[in-house]
């Protein structure tokens, strides 16, 4: 009865933090921004936010830590890779998510979405450039305490369109097919459209807005800027909304080494730190 009590106190916490705050954001110069991705997808993270992104990529791999709203026992790691392919093919990538729930020397919950992502050019001239994106989810979820294990599969679609090298128009849609999960009640997995707009208005400069609605008629407003005081060195501020929340980060850049930083404060809960390094081949 003790050990009921003692995950009940640990996993329901949990559970509102995914579920009703909606954190699992794996990429920390998105969260820098406000969440407000959709629109600038223009790094190999951007297949977890709109994978038509990765046609403006070549080779890049990026890994990514949090423990999300300083919660000890919890631990979100990201991974996402990938490279150009040739003769005009487009780019393919490969991410995973992972959330893990600890208790002392016992992983209590596991919650895993491995991603295969495919994005390519479908139409380019001197003013604009549209891509399309897609992703091939596989999601698997595992509670250790009495060995349960689920899975799912999901797809996601994207697509941007580059205007005059200074607009961008980016539409995305998570888990298109409404993937479910459970035995005897299924639940449908979070299925989101996403419009998003993001503009140049002096070089090194990006400014960018983004609605979010998913099929339970919850909708977010997010939006955030991005600015590079010099060479390496970049700075960025964002809001959310539903949950209200605001973010700052900054991203050092050597040698094709990145370091990026966000630091997100909710009015309620703890502050959540996201740190992701990558490297550019």
């Amino acid at each position: 009865m003790k050990k009921i009590i003692l995950l009940s106190l640990i996993l329901i916490p949990c559970a509102m933090l995914l579920a009703v705050f909606d954190d699992y954001q794996p990429s920390a110069r998105a969260r820098g921004m406000g969440g407000a991705f959709t629109g600038v997808a223009d790094d190999f993270n951007t297949m977890f936010y709109n994978p038509a992104g990765l046609a403006d990529t070549k080779y890049e791999a990026k890994i990514g830590f949090s423990r999300l709203n300083g919660q000890r026992f919890t631990e979100f790691k990201t991974l996402a890779l990938g490279f150009q392919l040739p003769k005009r093919l487009g780019t393919l990538g490969a991410g995973i998510r992972m959330m893990d729930v600890d208790y002392e020397d016992y992983t209590l919950y596991i919650d895993q979405i491995f991603t295969l992502a495919h994005a390519f050019t479908l139409q380019k001239d001197i003013h604009s450039t549209i891509n399309i994106g897609y992703n091939l989810n596989y999601y698997g979820l595992r509670f250790d305490d009495d060995n349960d294990t689920d899975d799912a599969f999901g797809l996601d679609l994207g697509l941007t369109a580059l205007l005059h090298n200074r607009t961008k128009l980016g539409f995305a849609v998570t888990n298109l097919t409404k993937s479910k999960m459970g035995f005897e009640n299924q639940i449908v997995l979070p299925s989101k459209l996403a419009l998003g707009i993001s503009y140049i208005p002096y070089d090194g400069v990006t400014t960018t807005v983004e609605v979010k609605k998913d099929f339970a008629q919850t909708t977010e407003f997010m939006g955030g800027v991005e600015a590079k005081l010099f060479e390496p060195f970049y700075i960025r501020a964002g809001v959310h909304q539903n949950p209200a929340t605001y973010s700052a980060g900054a991203t050092f850049e050597l040698e094709g080494v990145s370091l990026d930083y966000s630091y997100t404060m909710h009015s309620v809960l703890p502050p959540t730190h996201f740190i992701n390094l990558g490297y550019n081949f």
